[in-house]
């Protein structure tokens, strides 16, 4: 269940409470309280490493901001806003039907931008709003402007907006009405709440695989003792990076390759949101050996891990240090002055029994459908190839002729009406007109 920690002032948790109830089934609130601001701080820095979320009042939110608090975990805040403000407004002009606006003060216009207090007040009126610094003698400064206003005959009301006031301007006789967030106000605001967490989790929840290939951690093709060694040097360089930074990994050695298994959300911290994989960098550094990583990120084991080796196999044949796949079927490579990105066609049994039929394979057919819906034509040159599958030209030359010899491809020639010389070659790319 969803933890989420409340700071609230003292006399205002009354406010709160009834959202308790609401909301016991969907997570667990708990409570903590102050009455002097500078109670705040150390309850949030204390306390929020608990919970998945925060939610506080305003004046909470306003001083660890003066404070200069960074978020860690998804913090909300909540405060009367312009519907709670005109309502009480009507509940005070019917308690109140001769009172003189005039003689009434505002204690709470930079606490909110939404309502615009010297609206209230005609031209010619003075208008009695009370503008503080949020300080640790906030509360104090407070009851003294409020106390004195009310003694020199200005103001027959105070409107406040901070409860914690409330019982001592009572007992110095101050006409005192408070104006909070409503229900629904802070109900909405755990809403929010509640819909962030969740896709949080969602996001952590989502299996991401690293397969580690490499030549010198496979037995077969270097001396045994130098493939032992080296895959010791590699399980001890991942350790060590998990550790440093701080990630949840858990790393298998299989019969001729390493399993790194995580989280997304690991993985995007990894390499900073699929740009640049840091760990690639690390093991380039430490380690005497080439490898490729392929990364895979799926809803379960089985996904993930049938796109790692997907993304493993296409940083081989492009001869790059590693490839993403992500949830979405893109097909990333970082680590490159310009990222590549290839939104995969999505694999159905129609394209594997065209695969099995063609005798090509089906993440190459993936690729060239994914080239054709990118550039919306199925006339593709070799540069377009090399282009949008950052490759070289032979190794595009080398797939055209490969569908060529297939009977999915047929040699055009065009010839571009500003360009001199031979017409250039393109090839009509048709998967189906194989099958027949």
């Amino acid at each position: 269940m969803i933890r989420i920690g409340v700071i609230v002032a003292h006399n205002s948790l009354q406010d709160v409470l009834p959202i308790k109830e609401q909301l016991k089934e969907r997570c667990e609130l708990t409570f903590f309280t102050y009455k002097k601001l500078s109670e705040i701080k150390p309850l949030y820095l204390e306390n929020y490493l608990f919970f998945d979320a925060v939610v506080m009042n305003g004046l909470a939110h306003l001083v660890l901001q003066s404070s200069n608090v960074i978020y860690q975990i998804p913090t909300y805040y909540y405060m009367a806003n312009e519907r709670d403000f005109y309502k009480k407004l009507f509940h005070i002009s019917r308690k109140y039907p001769n009172l003189d606006f005039s003689k009434v003060t505002f204690d709470f216009s930079g606490y909110t931008d939404l309502i615009k207090l010297e609206e209230l007040y005609l031209k010619n009126e003075e208008a009695h709003i009370i503008h503080l610094d949020i300080t640790d003698k906030f509360y104090e400064e407070l009851l003294e402007r409020h106390i004195e206003l009310n003694r020199s005959g200005k103001v027959d009301l105070s409107i406040t907006a901070f409860s914690n006031i409330l019982d001592k301007l009572s007992e110095q006789d101050v006409n005192v009405e408070l104006i909070t967030a409503s229900p629904e106000t802070i109900l909405e605001v755990f809403e929010k709440v509640i819909l962030e967490v969740r896709h949080k989790q969602l996001s952590e929840s989502i299996m991401a695989i690293g397969e580690i290939t490499g030549d010198a951690l496979i037995p077969s093709k270097i001396e045994n003792t130098n493939a032992e060694f080296n895959q010791s040097l590699l399980h001890t360089t991942l350790l060590e990076y998990s550790k440093k930074n701080h990630l949840t990994m858990i790393i298998q050695k299989q019969s001729v390759h390493f399993e790194i298994f995580t989280s997304q959300k690991d993985l995007q911290t990894m390499t900073n949101n699929f740009s640049q994989d840091a760990l690639v960098e690390v093991l380039s550094e430490n380690l005497p050996f080439a490898i490729n990583i392929g990364w895979g990120v799926g809803q379960n084991i089985d996904e993930a891990r049938k796109k790692a080796h997907i993304a493993n196999h296409e940083a081989q044949q492009q001869e790059k240090p590693s490839f993403i796949m992500t949830e979405s079927g893109q097909l990333i490579s970082p680590n490159t002055e310009e990222k590549v990105v290839l939104q995969m066609t999505e694999e159905t049994p129609e394209l594997q029994r065209l695969s099995e039929k063609l005798n090509i394979s089906l993440l190459l057919i993936q690729k060239i459908l994914s080239v054709i819906e990118k550039t919306n034509t199925n006339e593709l040159s070799s540069a377009d190839i090399a282009l949008h599958l950052d490759i070289t030209i032979r190794s595009s030359n080398r797939i055209l002729n490969e569908l060529e010899s297939k009977g999915v491809a047929e040699l055009i020639y065009k010839k571009h009406e500003k360009l001199r010389g031979r017409p250039k070659k393109f090839y009509k790319i048709n998967f189906h007109q194989g099958e027949s």
